[in-house]
């Protein structure tokens, strides 16, 4: 679950947009592909606490490179507007 700030949703759309597409964050994402898969749900119209559910699926030998992904997801300018985050893991057993 991850929250944006305040700040991220008084900016208008386009502004939004313009700091979305200097992160490269899709990009990113994309070169962790097959090995990372993603699935996103947007919940912030529903009244969720959080605004986004980001679930993502790997095999265990594939946790360091999530664990890189997270890195550099997290030094992305889209980064510096989100007020909370939870990472919770599961395991299949």
């Amino acid at each position: 679950p991850i929250r944006k700030s305040p700040t991220w949703w008084a900016m208008a759309q386009d502004e939004r947009r313009a700091v979305y597409d200097r992160g490269g964050h899709l990009p990113i994402g994309m070169d962790y592909l097959p090995g990372v898969a993603r699935k996103l749900y947007h919940s912030r119209d529903l009244g969720e606490p959080f605004d986004f559910l980001t679930w993502f699926e790997f095999a265990p030998e594939e946790e360091a490179a999530f664990d890189h992904m997270l890195v550099r997801l997290r030094e992305c300018a889209e980064w510096a507007y989100v007020d909370r985050e939870v990472d919770i893991r599961l395991e299949r057993c």
